[in-house]
């Protein structure tokens, strides 16, 4: 055992003596390609084993981001629009997480203001169809905003006569917009439409003011968003004479 570890120390020492020897750049050329080809066999194995389950993940992804984008483009989009029915949809699902009287009321006001902007702008692109149904669309959140009213005059008469006061400054907002509006209006038909959104707005407000009976308690049956995909009532409006 000591003649061998004599022998080790003998050798330790000759090896001290020589000069350390730096590989040639070639070599070093071909240890580094034999790791990246070591490290792309690896990840192939890897990427191999499972090929379904990375293809789901990528179609997941890339539908949410579809989906995502399309729901925010539709945001804006108007009528005419091929996007406008997922605007109902979301009006639908932001009305649905809304629940006191007050903000429910709030959002159909909302909703109103949003479809008396898409009647300006299908009048100004000529659709008069697509603005009428905005029109009656605008009239439908202003009723079921008013049966809100009165239902809150009976279960709190403060809440009630301050969610009044709120449609009725709304109503009048929006009439002063539909009186420009109607004498911009060269078409007659639009120009009826816009009085008769006028008249309709001003029934609302009627039944918004009226006394709360205790005897009967309605009940708003429109969905949040009512008719927010501009369908409304397809009947063609009727001549006013409101002035």
């Amino acid at each position: 055992m000591a003649s061998e570890v004599q022998r080790l120390e003998r050798l330790a020492e000759r090896l001290r003596a020589v000069d350390p020897v730096a590989p040639s750049p070639g070599a070093k050329i071909r240890g580094w390609n034999l790791v990246l080809a070591a490290v792309e066999q690896s990840a192939t194995v890897r990427s191999h084993g499972h090929p379904i389950r990375r293809l789901l993940v990528a179609a997941a992804t890339v539908t949410i981001l579809l989906v995502a984008g399309a729901l925010a483009a539709s945001a804006d989009s108007l009528p005419d629009s091929t996007l406008y029915p997922l605007k109902g949809v979301l009006e639908n699902v932001r009305g649905a997480l809304t629940f006191s009287q007050s903000d429910r009321l709030v959002q159909h006001l909302d909703l109103a203001k949003t479809r008396l902007t898409e009647a300006e702008a299908m009048l100004a692109r000529h659709r008069v169809d697509l603005a009428g149904r905005a029109l009656n669309a605008l009239n439908d959140q202003l009723n079921v905003a008013a049966e809100l009213v009165q239902n809150a005059k009976q279960s709190d008469p403060a809440i009630g006569a301050a969610m009044q006061n709120r449609l009725s400054q709304a109503i009048a907002t929006d009439d002063k917009q539909l009186v420009v509006l109607q004498g911009q209006a060269a078409n007659p038909t639009a120009a009826s439409a816009l009085a008769q959104a006028r008249d309709r707005a001003a029934e609302a407000l009627k039944v918004a003011q009226a006394p709360a009976s205790p005897n009967s308690q309605s009940s708003p049956s429109a969905s949040p968003s009512g008719t927010a995909q501009g369908q409304g009532a397809t009947s063609s409006p009727q001549p006013t004479t409101t002035p």
